[in-house]
């Protein structure tokens, strides 16, 4: 679901107006505004609310792909309706038995660098993100047992199973040069991407910004700018007041309260209900939550229905279930708040818990933290926190160093269940905080199915035995992604899976 607002003259609460001279505008990576007169290049400035991780698509978190997707692209691009298409680099893909696919590579596309970006390119990718520790997709494609390149067109992927998802992942997978990411490493490679995407790499300023440039040579549709230009602003006041400024051409990522004060200062506001979900994630291997009553009594204790209307104004989507990865979806089976009973199950024991999150990395997510925390304080729980950046705290989620209360963002980057059950559920999960054989077993079952379709009714009894029996997993939220575009910018496309398309943004 997408709402525009345009242009709202309501009066600018006073606690929201923000001048441009109280924030400067280089702070945290601003730069000053480019020439908007009709002559020269047109750079479109796109404002984020943190500096990407990493630009290696191998080991880097999806958060960041709204900037390396502009110069690298997936292997299958996806629909309206989040399914797999055949306009991509990859055009055709066939089931030939349970267990083996076969994927046609669109001819004649070479990587900026010269490269060829055939098949062998990208059976390498595949197999980079496969076998490459640190790999966030690394668990999704344990499965796969062979990938090869059999011609300059044709790639051959088998699996030690049957599995239907295939096609789905690699709508998710970005393709990178082999020759250049062997040369560079990961850390070279993010330092300087190539792809085959509509722009190019065009440099950056350490900690302040970023640009690419339109690719002369892409095989698609050309951009209708000349490049684009992304700094980040950690403080939603300085996201604000730099659109409000005409700094920037558009600002991503601002909370109810700024979203509204843009609207009332005459800011068009557009509003995307997104499939990414916060979540607290409890881990049932380490004190306190390996004793499952005080896993139940932390479920119990979170409101989620209070935390949407109390920090987000209506303006987030509470979401009880972790494998309804669509918006708009919703479980069969679920868990309601009661503080009550939370507190019988604590009773005096007074047990510690970590809570850590990822500072500054998703909207109001301090408040988020402290909101549920002091949840599980009233019913007894004792309660730090521990916030961190969000690339450590990946870091350490896969190194199962998140003792306690870990909240971050589901992001299904593939509109398909498996994509959280291999992502969080299973023993071998990025997360792996709730190890249980029933539900590898059931993950195992729902992939062999022929379809996502046929595959449904097993990932309701596994969302069940996750969220509801074992408490491993409290869905907090639906994030509702505010951005603002200034004057005259239009053609900004904000997908549901965190994706951006600047290709046809005009100024």
């Amino acid at each position: 679901m997408i709402m525009k607002i345009l242009r709202s003259r309501r009066p600018l609460v006073a606690a929201a107006a923000i001048t441009v001279a109280s924030v400067g505008l280089t702070a945290c990576g601003g730069t000053e505004p480019d020439d908007t007169g009709s002559s020269g290049p047109t750079i479109i400035r796109a404002l984020l609310a943190a500096q990407p991780a990493t630009l290696d698509p191998i080991v880097g978190a999806r958060s960041a792909q709204v900037v390396w997707a502009t110069m690298l692209e997936p292997l299958i691009d996806i629909d309206e309706d989040l399914a797999p298409t055949d306009t991509g680099l990859i055009t055709n893909w066939t089931r030939t038995d349970a267990t083996t696919w076969t994927f046609t590579v669109r001819p004649d596309i070479t990587f900026s660098n010269g490269e060829s970006a055939d098949a062998a390119a990208v059976a390498n990718t595949i197999t980079l993100t496969r076998d490459t520790e640190g790999s966030p997709l690394k668990s999704y494609f344990g499965n796969v047992t062979s990938i090869e390149a059999t011609d300059d067109a044709t790639v051959v992927v088998t699996t030690g199973t049957p599995q239907y998802n295939i096609p789905d992942l690699l709508t998710t997978v970005y393709l990178v040069p082999p020759a250049y990411y062997q040369e560079q490493g990961s850390e070279g490679f993010a330092a300087a991407p190539v792809g085959t995407g509509p722009y190019v790499w065009a440099g950056a300023n350490a900690g302040r910004d970023i640009s690419v440039t339109k690719n002369p040579d892409y095989w698609g549709d050309e951009p209708t700018n000349d490049g684009v230009t992304f700094t980040w602003a950690n403080e939603a006041a300085q996201r604000l007041a730099l659109i409000q400024s005409g700094t920037v051409d558009v600002s991503f990522d601002l909370p109810p309260a700024q979203a509204q004060a843009a609207e009332a200062a005459g800011v068009d506001v557009v509003r995307t209900e997104t499939a990414i979900k916060i979540i607290a994630f409890l881990d049932s291997t380490k004190a306190p939550f390996d004793d499952p009553q005080l896993r139940e009594a932390a479920a119990l204790a979170i409101d989620r229905d209070a935390i949407v209307s109390g920090i987000f104004d209506g303006q987030a989507a509470a979401d009880a279930g972790l494998l309804n990865v669509r918006p708009g979806q919703q479980p069969q089976d679920s868990v309601t708040a009661d503080p009550a009973e939370a507190a019988r199950l604590v009773g005096d024991a007074a047990p510690a818990v970590q809570i850590t999150y990822p500072a500054a990395q998703y909207t109001n997510i301090e408040e988020v933290a402290q909101a549920v925390g002091g949840s599980l304080e009233q019913v007894g729980f004792t309660v730090s926190y521990e916030p961190l950046d969000y690339g450590t705290l990946v870091q350490r989620i896969i190194g199962r160093q998140v003792p306690g209360v870990a909240i971050f963002a589901g992001v299904p980057n593939v509109a398909v269940p498996d994509y959280f059950v291999s992502g969080f559920m299973k023993t071998a999960s990025l997360t792996g905080n709730c190890p249980d054989p029933q539900i590898d077993q059931l993950a195992q079952q729902a992939l062999e199915q022929d379809s996502a379709e046929q595959a449904a009714p097993i990932y309701e009894q596994l969302n069940t035995i996750g969220v509801v029996e074992k408490h491993c997993y409290v869905p907090l939220y639906r994030q509702i992604f505010n951005y603002a575009t200034g004057p005259g910018v239009t053609g900004v496309d904000f997908g549901p899976l965190n994706t951006v398309d600047f290709t046809k943004t005009t100024r």
